[in-house]
């Protein structure tokens, strides 16, 4: 069985799942772990998270990384933006690890780029061509449950007129830094609303580009919704107090549109304590209209709240064969062999 040499960078949530993944895989070998954390730095990769051992030494130089033999670079580092919002930061420290002649794949959102950010695709479909490695975003969202799995469930129909993919998470025990972003706790009067509706929009609109471009529609026009919503009583999440009226839930609606006709729609909602607040509900149900006439999927249990990074993992951990061994440059998991479970 061949072994593939994988470089972790970023141990937060995802980045966890995937080393125990690696470590319980015969195919797969940890050969360096990056973090910026002084808590993780210079102890065992495996021993930060209570699992045994990997003989790895947290470092936190990328740089000194990437000189190892290693055949791909699992990026679970936040995403940096610019001034603009713009996700140019984090797609230059993608293409610094392209140069040093490693795969990269990671479940940043730089995701579908030639749809949404075509100087980003360029940039970095450029460089990973120049050096002979290959690109691939891929994780939950975008990625597995969008746009992957509707479109795969798409080849059981006839005709598709319609798609309209619902998930969210509920982050009242999510410890990590960007769960601020939305303000939980806040007077919702004095939360900067729109640049949140932005913000969300810019991450997880990208499968939706993808959906419709693989599905044949055309949109003129991404329409975005968002409702916010306030906690009825007072909630506890692990990080604190949230009062009765303050914000404790979003909603969002991404949709691409045909002549004012919705055609494909992404809705996600952030959301705290939903064993308490029943609303906005959280469904992880796909909906397909067209011949036969519509098309309805629920999937269960795919982000439990004790281990709800291990589906945003699974896949940048599976298709690591896929991208080592294929072609070079900015890849899609939909024009890859079906991603199944490494040994």
């Amino acid at each position: 069985m061949k072994q593939y040499k994988i470089i972790v960078w970023g141990l937060g949530n995802v980045g966890r799942a995937a080393i125990r993944m690696i470590q319980e895989k015969q195919s797969l070998k940890l050969v360096a772990a990056v973090d910026v954390d002084p808590k993780k730095i210079g102890r065992d990769a495996g021993e930060i998270f209570n699992f045994p051992k990997t003989g790895i030494t947290v470092t936190d130089s990328i740089e000194e990384a990437v000189k190892l033999d290693a055949d791909v670079v699992l990026d679970y580092t936040p995403l940096v933006r610019d001034k603009k919002g713009g996700f140019t930061p984090s797609a230059e420290d993608i293409c610094k690890v392209l140069r040093a002649k490693k795969n990269v794949i990671t479940t940043l959102p730089i995701y579908y780029s030639q749809a949404t950010t075509p100087d980003l695709y360029k940039m970095i479909n450029d460089t990973a061509k120049e050096n002979n490695v290959s690109y691939l975003p891929t994780g939950l969202l975008p990625g597995a449950y969008a746009s992957y799995i509707p479109i795969v469930l798409s080849g059981l129909m006839g005709r598709v007129d319609k798609i309209t993919v619902q998930s969210g998470e509920d982050d009242q025990h999510n410890y990590s830094s960007w769960v601020k972003v939305f303000g939980y706790g806040m007077d919702p009067d004095k939360f900067p609303q729109d640049k949140l509706k932005l913000g969300i929009a810019s991450y997880y609109v990208s499968g939706v580009y993808e959906m419709g471009e693989r599905l044949g529609f055309k949109f003129d026009d991404m329409k975005v919704d968002h409702e916010w919503y306030t906690a009825p009583v007072d909630l506890h999440p692990i990080f604190g107090l949230v009062k009765k009226g303050t914000l404790c839930g979003h909603k969002f609606t991404m949709s691409g549109m045909v002549n004012g006709e919705v055609k494909a729609s992404l809705i996600y909602v952030h959301k705290i304590c939903d064993d308490v607040v029943k609303t906005p509900a959280i469904d992880n149900e796909i909906h397909i209209e067209g011949m036969p006439k519509s098309l309805d999927i629920s999937i269960n249990g795919m982000m439990p709240l004790d281990e709800s990074y291990v589906t945003s993992a699974a896949p940048s951990v599976n298709v690591i064969p896929m991208v080592v061994d294929g072609k070079s440059g900015f890849l899609q998991a939909l024009d890859l062999k079906v991603v199944t479970p490494l040994r």
